[in-house]
């Protein structure tokens, strides 16, 4: 009879779990950028609310009711991309430090940890941040002059699409989940990924446990019928 294996060789014939981790350098710049684009995008926000501009000698009126409805998109441009600029920093440090827990709440910092865990909503996300805050290129384009509101969103255009070129060399590192199912699971920590090694012994150890009940019935009927004989 073939003796079963051993709990030491069911683990030691275990494949090697990757190392899966989204603690990156690229990550810590994501959200160094992200920090900062924030805080620029609440003063653009400010800015387009509050700036003013000339319509006659001696004359000045607020930017936002200057010429409805082009005027009005600049600004919801910038007041509709605040909560998302607020996020996004907030995101990008979950992921760079997987272990962090938000007020308390794993279920929530997991939950905001996935929102953009996996590689084309990361990209998607800083690529459109970076595409709204062109639109405040409206004000130059169609009305020939030159805020500082727009300079401050020039400044965030540049930092999201530098943002979006750390994204991919973030992805391109071999350690970083790329597809569905190892995102699905590193977005829950290194707990998860241990937990779900442990799982996968105790199967097989079940496996081998009801392989050797197997073969001791056989034994069993064999040793049997030699002493009927």
């Amino acid at each position: 009879m073939q003796s079963a294996p051993t709990t030491q060789d069911v683990e030691a014939g275990a494949a090697p779990a990757r190392n899966v981790s989204t603690s990156t350098p690229q990550m810590l710049a994501l959200v160094v950028i992200s920090s900062v684009a924030c805080m620029l995008q609440g003063l653009a926000l400010y800015g387009w609310y509050s700036v003013e501009v000339d319509v006659a000698p001696g004359v000045q009126t607020q930017f936002i009711s200057l010429d409805p409805p082009y005027t009005q998109i600049v600004f919801f441009g910038a007041l509709f991309a605040f909560p998302t600029a607020i996020a996004t920093p907030v995101s990008m440090l979950t992921h760079w430090k997987p272990q962090m827990v938000l007020m308390g709440s794993k279920q929530l910092t997991d939950t905001l940890r996935a929102q953009f865990a996996a590689p084309f909503k990361m990209k998607y996300l800083y690529f459109i941040m970076a595409a709204i805050n062109g639109l405040s290129f409206i004000s130059y384009f169609k009305y020939e002059v030159f805020l500082w509101p727009l300079a401050v969103n020039m400044c965030n255009i540049a930092l999201y699409s530098l943002g979006l070129f750390f994204v991919f060399m973030h992805f391109r590192n071999p350690n970083v989940p790329t597809d569905l199912q190892t995102v699905a699971g590193s977005v829950m920590g290194t707990a998860a990924t241990m937990g779900h090694t442990d799982v996968k012994r105790i199967d097989q150890l079940e496996s081998d446990l009801k392989a050797l009940k197997d073969e001791v019935c056989i034994l069993r009927q064999q040793l049997t019928t030699q002493m009927s004989r």
